[in-house]
């Protein structure tokens, strides 16, 4: 890369003008398989606490225990 000294020439000559020229598709895929496997790795979390919460609160008692309580008290966790 060189300064350019007119910008009236063929862009063609002046050469790449930022770098990793040729590098666009294969960024694009690396960004694709990371957005990918980001959202299998969030849907396995939400998954895996959403089990524990139905667990935990799946039964009627523990659902009629959870309502009695004060409903300011478990507003921080939502």
């Amino acid at each position: 890369m060189g300064t350019v000294e007119s910008w009236t020439g063929n862009i063609g000559d002046i050469g790449p003008i930022y770098p990793f020229v040729g590098t666009e598709f294969v960024l694009w895929l690396l960004g694709l398989a990371l957005w990918i496997m980001w959202h299998v790795w969030q849907s396995r979390i939400e998954n895996r606490e959403y089990a524990s919460q139905v667990e935990e609160y799946g039964n009627p008692e523990a659902l009629s225990r959870v309502l009695e309580q004060d409903p300011e008290s478990h507003h921080s966790e939502v």
